[in-house]
């Protein structure tokens, strides 16, 4: 199930349909055949660039992107004028599949549980997309369509934050809610596994069990508000 609002779409008008499967849709003309081969070849260069990330070259050149796509260096650039456009197709695909899988947690799980989902996904998510994010991550300074993005599937997980830890949030001040969110927000993100992984050298499941934690220990005072209120009520 998908998490609040539809995503805008981030992508340029000529690569509004990425998602769409290609391979078996239909093609009514030549015009939509064409079409659906420029969508499948573009996809198919995308992919080839991230096989490249996920495989440790950390900045794969355009020759190399065609090799591993089977096409021309002159088919690459008829598709993306530049890698900066071809990076930000790659991070507009992540999002849409970031949102496309998002699981929605209910707020009415115990607090223990909807912990243990939230991360479970996180780490799940961020193990997948680690690779391809550092390389996005170096392209922020230069590149602000892949900024914008970044942007986009960050403000989807703090959406899901919200709706899966209202009962928390609601029982606070607004100043305290928003700060709380914040810290939650930090906690939980991409840079923090980026931390745990690369810099302490923990193994998935010990960052898990330091995310959890850092996430049960920034909800518990404000479950146990929850509860205070409630008995006094």
């Amino acid at each position: 199930m998908k998490i609040g609002k539809a995503l805008p779409d981030l992508l340029p008008p000529e690569f509004a349909v990425a998602e769409i499967d290609s391979e078996n849709a239909p093609e009514s003309s030549a015009t939509d055949g064409r079409v659906a081969r420029g969508q499948r070849t573009r996809r198919h260069v995308a992919e080839a660039l991230m096989e490249l990330l996920r495989e440790g070259d950390q900045e794969p050149t355009a020759r190399a992107v065609a090799e591993r796509a089977g096409v021309s260096l002159r088919l690459v650039f008829h598709h993306f004028t530049e890698m900066d456009d071809l990076y930000h197709y790659v991070a507009a695909l992540q999002l849409r599949r970031q949102w496309s899988e998002m699981p929605r947690i209910s707020s009415k799980l115990a607090l223990a549980t909807r912990v243990e989902r939230t991360i479970a996904h996180r780490a799940a998510l961020y193990e997948d997309v680690s690779a391809i994010r550092r390389s996005l991550a170096r392209r922020i300074p230069s590149s602000k369509r892949v900024t914008v993005t970044i942007a986009a599937a960050d403000a989807l997980l703090l959406e899901g934050l919200k709706e899966t830890f209202e009962p928390e949030l609601a029982a606070l001040s607004a100043s305290s809610r928003l700060e709380l969110l914040e810290a939650m927000d930090v906690a939980t993100s991409w840079e923090a596994w980026e931390r745990l992984r690369t810099g302490s050298l923990l193994q998935t499941r010990g960052a898990r069990r330091v995310m959890a934690r850092m996430l049960d220990a920034l909800c518990a005072p404000a479950a146990h508000a929850r509860v205070d209120a409630v008995a006094v009520s």
